[in-house]
């Protein structure tokens, strides 16, 4: 079972993940997004973002930009980020996730 979190923004895939106040969160199983929900990120977060989502269980993140230090982060806690999405449809974006068809472009990892 997976746990795919994306930042979002006026319902489509955030294009700064830190910034993000929603994220949308897809429990896939078998390949079948079974579950999905909208959680707001907590407004006196005492946290990172990268380990308030490892305490929610989630397994992978998708999104446009983001920094090294919280790629680290969710390295640290076993999590895997896919960098460079070009923003689109949280839904459509976990599909082709699921597909194997997931653009992802590296040059969209800031300092």
């Amino acid at each position: 079972m997976q746990k795919i979190a994306i930042p979002v923004l006026d319902h489509k895939l955030s294009p700064h993940f830190a910034s993000s106040p929603l994220f949308k969160i897809f429990l896939v199983e078998n390949e079948v997004i079974v579950k999905e929900s909208l959680m707001q990120r907590p407004s006196q977060l005492s946290e990172s973002l990268p380990v308030w989502l490892a305490k929610v269980g989630v397994t992978d993140v998708i999104t446009r930009g983001i920094g090294h230090g919280e790629i680290n982060l969710f390295n640290q806690h076993k999590i895997n980020v896919f960098v460079g999405v070009i923003p689109d449809n949280p839904n459509d974006l976990v599909q082709e996730y699921i597909n194997g068809t997931l653009e992802t472009h590296d040059e969209q990892i800031v300092n």
